[in-house]
């Protein structure tokens, strides 16, 4: 099969891996990982790179007009690399092709191997920040500490220090809400630095550390095409994304 694979950078470096394993032809496109601030804007950009690509004008895929032999002059789908992620998928759909997405909360439940795994270590370990290679390499993951140049940027803005001292400390509440700093390593791959990076982190912010063994069972099976409905959602053309709010997490509905 011939695969469109869209998918957040916080999964880059795998998806890449297990893409590159894949007998299918996977051409990816990967997306900021800030998009996940804004549920509205994710929706958005999501829907702006399917739009593209059902027209012909993704300048980020490759160009079918070479007519090369191992390549297929369409998808057979499109790949969808983002869990419910706070609704941020939500009303997703494409005209011309199926759709495919993961049953999962967020990309936690890609590296864990199943929305099982996922809902026993929330159970287990709930108040858990988690980290992994691409989250920290892309600049997603936090050790909740603020540096000069955040300090600059209020200055710039005409605040007084104390009035700083008091914006950067705000920016630190949500440490609160957490007790655990988990890394999650994956079979293939690792570098140390990271793992000591959350340690640290952990250590700071007097939270507790964990490391836990990921999974690619779910990913790996995602872009090879091994899609069962227990795991995996297949959107039909002109159906769009909906929540089922039960254990399936998605489902869809017509336009």
């Amino acid at each position: 099969m011939r695969l469109k694979l869209i998918a957040c950078k916080a999964i880059s470096r795998e998806m890449c891996y297990f893409s590159a394993k894949s007998p299918n032809n996977i051409d990816i496109t990967f997306l900021r990982q800030s998009n996940h601030n804004s549920p509205d804007l994710l929706r958005k950009v999501l829907q702006d790179e399917i739009n593209l690509i059902e027209s012909g004008n993704d300048y980020r895929s490759n160009d079918t007009r070479s007519y090369s032999p191992y390549m297929k002059d369409d998808f057979d789908a499109v790949l969808i690399g983002y869990g419910l992620c706070s609704n941020g998928i939500i009303d997703v759909y494409s005209n011309k092709y199926k759709l495919v997405i993961p049953r999962a909360h967020d990309c936690i439940t890609f590296l864990l191997g199943s929305k099982e795994k996922y809902n026993k270590y929330f159970t287990d370990m709930p108040g858990t920040y988690w980290y992994t290679m691409s989250w920290i390499e892309c600049g997603a993951a936090s050790d909740g500490s603020y540096n000069e140049s955040e300090a600059q940027h209020y200055r710039d803005k005409g605040y007084d220090e104390e009035d700083i001292e008091y914006l950067l400390e705000s920016g630190r509440s949500w440490i609160r809400n957490y007790t655990t700093a988990a890394y999650i390593k994956m079979p293939f791959f690792d570098k140390e630095e990271y793992q000591e990076y959350t340690k640290k982190t952990a250590e700071s912010n007097s939270w507790d550390y964990r490391l836990i063994e990921g999974d690619m069972t779910l990913m790996e099976d995602f872009v090879n095409g091994n899609w069962d409905n227990d795991r995996f959602l297949i959107v039909p053309p002109k159906n769009k994304i909906t929540a089922s709010y039960d254990n399936n997490i998605l489902s869809f509905t017509e336009i």
